[in-house]
């Protein structure tokens, strides 16, 4: 990290947003008694995502705009975008829970160390209710836009895998750092971002692929693992297809 870099860097990526990006953006912008940068990632929008984004001039500190490969891709590319010490991803449609929580998370990290502060999060339900959720990381449950973490760990763990179909790679991303004993974690708990989750459902590819990933690092047991594969249309497709 360079002297003129700023402390965090806030990544935004974001693809047909146009009528939501502006929420977030004055999310960001308006987080005070921090020092960051706001960083932009676009896939190539054609609903005029853009033109929203160049409204705000030289707030944005960088901002690209080009097809990607998903979600994980852009985020990717964010983090080799930053300058920040450390790296808090703020996904389009979501916000800051009040101006000061990123203060409040940069004010627990301790400088020059790898490390992750986990804070807490309210989700916006289908149903117009707020939720309140506690991070607990020793479970592996948290929510990455109430996550900030040191921004040389893309480097160190390689970033977010990105491949077609994997729709779980910034949990097994955390879950990495958090099998790692030399990469701190604090837990916050104050709320961080306040995520919309109208209209968003996880749905059994993921949760199977949670599963994988909790087998994996030792939080499910086998039985677990396939009893939830055994629910995937997949399973039964390739069971089918063995038996001829």
């Amino acid at each position: 990290m360079t002297p003129a870099s700023p402390r965090a860097s806030i990544i935004t990526v974001v693809y047909n947003g146009a009528t939501q990006i502006a929420r977030t953006l004055d999310s960001v912008l308006s987080q005070r008694g921090a020092e960051f940068e706001a960083v932009v990632v676009d896939g190539g929008s054609t609903d005029g995502t853009q033109a929203v984004v160049q409204r705000y001039g030289s707030a944005i500190a960088r901002f690209v705009s080009e097809p990607d490969r998903g979600i994980y891709d852009a985020m990717n590319k964010g983090a080799t975008l930053a300058r920040g010490e450390y790296v808090l991803m703020m996904n389009c449609g979501d916000v800051f829970a009040d101006t000061d929580a990123l203060a409040a998370a940069l004010a627990v990290a301790q400088p020059g160390v790898e490390q992750v502060v986990f804070g807490a999060w309210e989700r916006l339900e289908a149903d117009e209710r707020r939720v309140l959720c506690t991070p607990a990381p020793e479970r592996a449950y948290f929510n990455h836009q109430a996550v900030l973490y040191s921004r040389s760990l893309h480097q160190r763990f390689g970033g977010y895998v990105s491949a077609r179909g994997f729709s779980t790679a910034d949990y097994l991303f955390f879950c990495s750092l958090l099998a790692c004993p030399d990469v701190r974690r604090v837990v916050l708990q104050r709320t961080l971002a306040c995520i919309d989750v109208r209209g968003v459902s996880a749905g059994l590819q993921t949760t199977s692929q949670k599963y994988a990933i909790d087998h994996l690092f030792g939080r499910a047991t086998r039985m677990q693992l396939l009893a939830v594969l055994a629910l995937h249309p997949a399973y039964h497709r390739l069971k089918r297809w063995f038996k001829g």
